[in-house]
């Protein structure tokens, strides 16, 4: 059994945890699963934005925490409010967080910090605070201030000295409601368990019936590392559909969660790399149950790990050493109906060991049909649903390309994929720039980026520029190559504006895009122009792109103007619809678009100004701001945004973070 007690931790009390690269396990699992950087380490801060600051005084009913016990195991809490409800934190300073918490027995938080001013050390402490009903989520970590009880009431003051947006790929949506009237019951508390016990049947059940968890991992640095890569412990969230951990029957106490690609950070996986502890915990909204678990953890690559769970190129065991089930201790509730599965989430992933229920999954497969090439690393592929799909204006589709990938490929072009083709898991999710119409309900396009030293993206863009030899931009019949892939889902964060009459003011919209981050605001654009060609509504858009290729940017911009979704009103003139482009680029505009009456256009040199004075001027404090973009733009959009005169959370943001 692997021990980290508290005393291995106390050699570094005065540091603050802070990160200097990735540590030696972060790498290390980066490595072997051969990911190229996706987010720059830039990413992590070390303090709490103002705009984060906010969310977690206001708009959390509930935060894990993640605490070390005296063997040094780490456990995950759910603290709430008494009453259920949110305002239960404050932020005095941008590094710190204070909870006011109404605890129930059996909680590892209890234990953990009872007897704090007995520690030499202020002990590690992170969290997670995630909003279900928006997907919105950050989570922190650095040292517990402060510790006190009286009864079960926690006040809880957090040092923070790290902040870190997280993944929301599978995050289920849900509405959750104070329910104060509860009454905790304890079930079962274990904190060790003797060799060859199991779990109960019940927590057993529990778990195959929940689709959301909180992980707890920690990192204990080795001396010759500590200086550069302190210790800390972590707390992640894990979701899919209910089940998706499964519980080895062999011997009733092994967890299996598979890994789904998300920030390719790896700081969950790159802790239990160098430290193998970790635990969980599962709340369930609809009856608020609470099951804590902590163990030895390791994670299986490649080929141990598809013998344990097929199909699955990672997953990550935990050898439960301890756990405790508190039945009716939250005080919040699920509205009914009001969940909503995440689109990421993939099917139950069962093990070699379990009988797989004898109905599969039956996704929707989508046929490739045609390619246009726009320039080096962009081109967009057309694809024929297997039946009618609804996608709306700005959503995106998850899709499963491992057929394509392993095999079909291979068929086509001549390349060898190595060891990062059998640790990739092929799901791929981009925007849709032209969604399914009315009179095509079975026909979508992606507008897609070639990615450097990506894996799927350059092969597909390989099969895009066979089939156009001469780079024609042109469309291109290819669907005699029988390319099928797989549907995950659909899903999407931007808004879907409905219109708005003259009388009640019309919609004053601004779209900040950044490179191919234009396309959500394709299919929107189109949405918009048939809404107005219809007479619905008054629109005023501006739309600010920045670029390097603004050719092929007004060029993409006017197709969307030009698809009709309804014939019958082609010749309507669009008198209630004013579209402003303005692009910024250090590259010229080459061949200059014939634009519709409706629309106009602005070049500027260079980058959009920080200082707000360029999206002050188009009034952006007096429309609904939308960004789309990688994650530094929509920072530096942020920041002008706010330089202008614009509330950072009236902003909706799609950002490129998996």
């Amino acid at each position: 059994m692997v021990r980290s007690s508290r005393a291995q931790w106390s050699k570094e009390t005065q540091r603050e945890v802070y990160v200097n690269g990735w540590h030696p396990g972060e790498q290390a699992v980066q490595a072997i699963m051969s990911l190229p950087e996706r987010v720059s380490i830039s990413a992590i801060v070390n303090k709490l934005s103002e705009q984060h600051r906010i969310f977690h005084s206001t708009r959390l009913p509930y935060i894990p925490v993640t605490t070390l016990d005296a063997e040094g195991r780490p456990w995950a809490s759910i603290l709430c409010s008494s009453q259920g409800t949110p305002s239960f934190i404050t932020s005095p300073t941008d590094t710190s967080l204070h909870i006011r918490a109404r605890l129930w027995p059996g909680d590892p938080i209890y234990t953990n910090l009872r007897n704090l001013e007995a520690l030499q050390d202020k002990p590690f402490a992170s969290g997670l605070g995630l909003e279900p009903a928006t997907r919105r989520r950050n989570k922190f970590a650095g040292r517990v201030s402060r510790a006190l009880f009286d009864g079960y009431d926690l006040i809880l003051e957090l040092s923070v000295a790290q902040a870190l947006g997280l993944c929301p790929k599978y995050i289920n949506v849900r509405v959750l409601e104070p329910h104060p009237d509860v009454a905790p019951r304890l079930i079962h508390e274990r904190p060790h368990l003797s060799e060859g016990e199991r779990l109960p049947d019940n927590v057993i059940r529990f778990i195959h019936d929940v689709d959301t968890a909180f992980l707890a991992t920690s990192y204990v640095a080795k001396p010759e590392d500590a200086d550069i890569h302190p210790s800390r412990v972590n707390t992640n969230h894990r979701g899919g559909r209910p089940g998706f951990v499964r519980v080895r029957p062999g011997d009733g106490r092994t967890l299996v969660l598979p890994n789904y690609a998300g920030n390719r950070m790896m700081n969950s996986l790159g802790n239990i790399y160098i430290t193998p502890l970790a635990g969980l915990v599962f709340p369930s909204f609809s009856t608020g149950s609470v099951l804590y678990v902590t163990g030895t953890a390791e994670t299986l690559f490649g080929a141990p790990a598809r013998k344990l769970m097929p199909t699955v190129n990672a997953v990550t065991t935990i050898y439960a050493t301890g756990f405790s089930f508190v039945e009716k201790a939250m005080p919040l509730r699920e509205v009914l109906d009001t969940a909503e599965r995440s689109p990421y989430s993939p099917p139950i992933c069962y093990l070699s060991e379990e009988e797989s229920p004898t109905v599969p999954y039956d996704d929707v497969t989508l046929t490739l049909v045609r390619t246009r090439v726009h320039n080096d690393t962009l081109a967009t592929f057309t694809f024929e649903t297997s039946r009618p799909i609804e996608v709306r204006a700005s959503q995106n589709c998850v899709l499963d390309l491992s057929n394509f990938l392993r095999e079909r490929c291979h068929e086509l072009l001549e390349w060898t994929g190595g060891a990062r083709e059998q640790g990739d898991d092929c799901v791929r999710t981009w925007t849709v720039s032209s969604p399914p119409t009315p009179a095509s309900p079975r026909t979508l396009s992606l507008t897609i980026r070639a990615i450097q030293d990506g894996l799927i993206t350059p092969i597909l863009h390989q099969v895009a520029q066979n089939a156009d030899p001469k780079r024609e931009c042109k469309d291109v019949d290819v669907s005699a190559l029988e390319i099928v892939t797989h549907l995950r889902g659909v899903g999407g964060d931007l808004p879907v504006p409905e219109p708005l009459a003259a009388c009640d003011g019309g919609r004053r919209l601004l779209w900040i895009a950044g490179g191919v981050g234009l396309t959500p605001f394709l299919s929107l654009t189109r949405y918009v122009v048939n809404l107005a060609k219809r007479g619905y509504g008054v629109w005023d858009i501006v739309l600010v792109i920045s670029t390097r290729e603004p050719d092929v940017m007004l060029a993409l911009l006017n197709d969307a103007f030009r698809v009709s979704q309804d014939p019958e009103t082609d010749e309507r003139p669009l008198v209630d619809l004013t579209f402003a482009i303005y692009i910024f680029s250090t590259n010229s505009l080459m061949s200059p678009s014939s634009l519709p009456t409706f629309a106009s256009l602005s070049l500027h040199h260079g980058r959009i100004d920080d200082k707000g004075n360029f999206l002050g001027s188009v009034d952006a404090s007096q429309r609904e701001p939308h960004i789309c973009g990688p994650l530094p733009f929509v920072l530096n959009a942020m920041t002008s945004l706010s330089a202008a005169g614009v509330d950072p959370e009236r902003v909706r943001r799609e950002r490129f973070t998996y």
